[in-house]
Parts: C-alpha cells; sequence; structure tokens
C-alpha cells in the first residue's frame, strides 16, 4: 500500500511554489498526495516565519499535527528559530526552502525512524525548474525565477532562510512556463524575493525576461510579477514600463480573452514595498532609497500607463524610532500616492536581526493605534480607488472560488479582484463583466455573457 504524505504550504508565492514542487517529487516518487491530514501517514508542512504572529501560528499549527503522524518541518522556520522549533514542536524531521526532489530521500529514512535534521547548504539551494509540480490551482503556474536577494533589511529575517540571490537563466524559465502553458495552465506567477533584481548574477535582467516570456506564441496566456524592491526598480525603470506598455493593458488582454491574440499579457499590476514614508525611518530599515524614488516610480507607471495601473505597497508600522512625526509622514505618502492595496504591518522584531537590538522601541498599544488608523486610511482610499472602476465593462479572467458559495474572483487586466455570483462551469475562463459595486478590496459584478 502507498504511504500517504500531506503537504501544506504557508507564506509567500515563493513558498507556495516549493510546496508544488515538493508534493510533485514526492508524487513521482511512488508516494500518494492526499488532501486529508486524518488520511495521511506523513505529514509535510511547508512553514513561514517572517513576522512573530506567523511564527506563532506555524508553532501552533505544527503542535497540533497528531502524534501518530510523522511530521516533517520544511521551509523557512528552520532556519528562522530553530530553537524555538526544536523546544517547543515535536517532530520527525526538518529540512530548509527549496527542497524539491530531494525530499523523497528524507520522507523514506523518517519512515524507517530515523529523526532527521538536514540544512546543510539550505541557502544556496535552487532546484531544477523541469521537476513535477502538483498545482493547487491546475490553472495557475507559480514560477520561481529566483531565490535569495540582495538586500541587508534591519527587520528582515527571510534572507536568513532564503540567501544571496540565485537567478534561473531565462532558457530554464521559459522551458518551465512552455510545460505548464501545455498543461493547461492559464496564468502564470513570477515570483521571487526581489524581483528587479532578476538576473543580475547572470548578465540579464528582469525586462529582458518579460520580453521573452511574453513573445511566446504557441499559447494565450496572463503573466503576473511579483513585487519588486524600489531601489532595484528605479535602475530598469524605463525599460520596464516598456514592457509593461507593450505586453500589457485593457486591449490585449481582451484579444487575449477573445482569442484573437497569442502569447503573454502583463497585469498592469505593480507590488511596490515603500514600508515607509519618512527617509530617517528608511534609512534605519536599510532600505536603500527614500520617498521621492519611491514617487517617482509610481509617478512614471501612471504617466505611462494610465490611472488604470493598480498599486500595491507595503508599510511597517512602530518600527524603533518611529517618532509621531514619522508616522504621519507615512499616512501623508499613503493620501498623496493613493495605492490600491497597502498593507498595513506591525512591527515585531525577529531573531538575529539589526532591528532587533535598536532603539528607542515603540510600545505595543502605540504600534496598535498606528496599525488600526493606518489600516483605516488604506481601505478608505481602495474603496475610493475602487469606486472608479464601477461601470466598468470587460473580461476578467476566473482564477478563485469565492468564499461564498457559487461565487468566483476574477481579475481584469490590472488585476483589480472581481467577484461575481457564478458555478464552477466557468471557472479558468474569460467572462465579460460589468463592475456594479465598490468595496475596500475588491468589486462586485455581474455577467454579461456566459
Amino acid at each position: 500500500m502507498q504511504t500517504k504524505i500531506f503537504v501544506i504550504s504557508f507564506g509567500c508565492a515563493s513558498s507556495m511554489a516549493d510546496g508544488n514542487m515538493l508534493a510533485g517529487c514526492l508524487a513521482e516518487a511512488g508516494f500518494e498526495i492526499t488532501e486529508s491530514i486524518d488520511e495521511a501517514q506523513v505529514v509535510i508542512v511547508n512553514t513561514c516565519a517572517v513576522k512573530g504572529p506567523t511564527e506563532n501560528r506555524m508553532i501552533s499549527f505544527l503542535s497540533k499535527i497528531p502524534s501518530d503522524k510523522k511530521l516533517i518541518v520544511a521551509g523557512c522556520l528552520p532556519l528562522i528559530n530553530f530553537a524555538r522549533l526544536q523546544r517547543e514542536v515535536r517532530f520527525d524531521g526538518v529540512v530548509g526552502p527549496a527542497f524539491a526532489e530531494r525530499i523523497a530521500d528524507i520522507v523514506k529514512r523518517v519512515l524507517e525512524g530515523e529523526k532527521v535534521i538536514e540544512l546543510s547548504n539550505a541557502l544556496k539551494t535552487k532546484p531544477r525548474l523541469d521537476l513535477p509540480c502538483i498545482r493547487q490551482n491546475r490553472f495557475v503556474d507559480i514560477t520561481p525565477i529566483a531565490y535569495g536577494c540582495l538586500g541587508e533589511c534591519a527587520y528582515c529575517c527571510v534572507r536568513f532562510a532564503r540567501g544571496k540571490l540565485r537567478s534561473y537563466s531565462i532558457d530554464e524559465i521559459v522551458k518551465r512556463i512552455k510545460r505548464s502553458l501545455d498543461e493547461g495552465v492559464r496564468e502564470i506567477w513570477l515570483c521571487g524575493q526581489d524581483t528587479a533584481i532578476y538576473g543580475r548574477d547572470l548578465g540579464v535582467n528582469l525586462p529582458r525576461l518579460l520580453r521573452e516570456i511574453c513573445s511566446l506564441d504557441s499559447h494565450s496566456f496572463l503573466v503576473r510579477i511579483g513585487m519588486m524592491r524600489p531601489d532595484h526598480t528605479l535602475e530598469i525603470l524605463d525599460e520596464l514600463i516598456e514592457v509593461y506598455a507593450d505586453f500589457g493593458g485593457e486591449r490585449r488582454f481582451s484579444e487575449i480573452a477573445e482569442e484573437e491574440g497569442h502569447g503573454g499579457c502583463l497585469f498592469w499590476f505593480l507590488h511596490l514595498p515603500v514600508q515607509s514614508g519618512d527617509d530617517d525611518v528608511l534609512t534605519k530599515m536599510r532600505r536603500e532609497y527614500t520617498v521621492s524614488d519611491f514617487k517617482q516610480i509610481v509617478e512614471a507607471f501612471r504617466r505611462r500607463l494610465g490611472e488604470s495601473l493598480c498599486l500595491a505597497t507595503d508599510v511597517i508600522v512602530g518600527f524603533p524610532g518611529e517618532t509621531e512625526e514619522a508616522f504621519e509622514n507615512t499616512l501623508r505618502l499613503i493620501k498623496e500616492v493613493k495605492p490600491d492595496i497597502v498593507n498595513v504591518s506591525k512591527f515585531f522584531a525577529r531573531p538575529g536581526t539589526e532591528a532587533e537590538k535598536m532603539e528607542p522601541k515603540i510600545d505595543n498599544k502605540t504600534i496598535k493605534e498606528r496599525s488600526k488608523i493606518a489600516s483605516e486610511v488604506a481601505l478608505k482610499i481602495g474603496l475610493e480607488r475602487n469606486r472608479n472602476w464601477q461601470g466598468w465593462e470587460g473580461y476578467v479572467f476566473l482564477d478563485k472560488k469565492g468564499l461564498k458559495p457559487n461565487s468566483q474572483i476574477g481579475r481584469n487586466y490590472a488585476y483589480k479582484p472581481i467577484v461575481i455570483r457564478d458555478n464552477d462551469e466557468n471557472f479558468g475562463r474569460f467572462l465579460k463583466i460589468i463592475a456594479r459595486k465598490a468595496y475596500s478590496t475588491y468589486l462586485e459584478a455581474i455577467p454579461l455573457s456566459s
């Protein structure tokens, strides 16, 4: 009888890509992947520990795995806080991120009764892109274009788990995407810790990669680009914007939807984490750019693509030394730039980071208050931005099941989330809709055609 394995992933797109490869490699090795933890003999949890509360949730989840299951802990947590993992969780095996095809051997050793801890070379791993995957969404492939980063952000612990930049070649990525499209995928997510630095170690760059991908004319498909650090984005700004203009927009999206066009269509979506609206705080964070740099990028994109660009950003409130004035500068920036999405995070000191030792610390009450204020401002602006789309008619690609029964979530050419009431028959298809209602984080629409 085949050993049944339950694989679950938490965290960023890179972590999800790792989990897909873990499951694919295990299935190829002869194990059965099950969606039921109760049926499994082995449970593999691909963890995230980017923030303190995330780590707490991981520890809680791991602690509740039934003792009759063999438990293997994978991902970032073992490299970020192994001491706590070892102290608070019963486990049979521990591996780092992007373990891929090596996982089958670990499972076999664990099943034989060995306790395995394999974290050597974790910061240098780069699994082959031609490895098998079991995707959580059959229409979406999460494609890593690189692992690691070039930053030394004072608050970040992820670099302890992901290491320095290791890019895949353009040829490797294009081959992976071709395979995914042949397998029925319609949407490609390009991911990395900072996609703007792609290829620096190989003498190529992100705009060149995007042109190669979107020029594939054997299929029609959609492409979402993952987050980019502002200072690195500035260095490729003009070339990057031209790629967005050449391979994205409503017209190209409609041509793909109506099967009149081939190749890739870039979502007009830009994830550009600013983290603070205050230059002094950015310096302490070691972010290597200014508020003016961030604004310059946004203005350049909007000047070329217009206001339909969907801008997402991240801010951290309560970083050590963040004065009331600095916090007000962050609020002022959000109100001025008006991002469609602002991911607000409370500062939590992470083990081993420079920020862990920084003073003066901001008290928890103040951090909570600032988080509440920033979130309210962000949601208000999100609603304002989404109201501009009320009455819009056009195509969406239905790529996600909705939270409510008989509902689905589609994305338009700007990657705006649009909810419709619909059964599963249109999942993985384009649908023409009219947007009727606007909310802070999504739009609601009705179909114009089936």
